[in-house]
């Protein structure tokens, strides 16, 4: 008896390993893109662009008055607008509250040049026309 059931786990040992081994190769075959958007990503910056921390707050949906004119800050086209918006951000205290580490993540996601959203004081003109001091 004792003898089935070591030839049993010694079986059920086997498959795992082999299990194992399939999934192994089948991952890497079917991976090989995915590192290589990774790779791309993190070579622009480091892992800032993936660090969630560094996110800022987004919403889902615009509230019920309707999302903000973003293009009424300089810097921001309709494009821009458009890349916001599917990002969840629709209002302009939503930029104005954007920390440094929240614009440095913005540059990033959207492949900006560094510091452009200081360089357009985008937070100073979201503030003016949310009217936050």
């Amino acid at each position: 008896m004792i003898e089935i059931a070591s030839q049993i786990v010694f079986c059920l040992v086997i498959a795992a390993f082999i299990g194992f081994l399939i999934g192994l190769l089948i991952g890497r075959a079917f991976c090989g893109d995915r590192r290589n958007v990774y790779n791309s990503v993190t070579s622009h910056g480091g892992a800032a662009a993936g660090n969630i921390y560094n996110k800022p707050l987004i919403r889902s949906t615009p509230r019920p008055t309707g999302k903000d004119d973003l293009k009424l800050i300089e810097g921001i086209d309709k494009e821009m607008e458009q890349k916001l918006n599917v990002l969840g951000i629709y209002h302009f205290d939503q930029i104005a509250k954007w920390s440094p580490k929240n614009c440095h993540w913005v540059e990033e996601y959207f492949i900006l040049e560094d510091n452009q959203i200081r360089e357009q004081d985008w937070i100073e003109k979201a503030k003016k026309l949310s009217n936050i001091n």
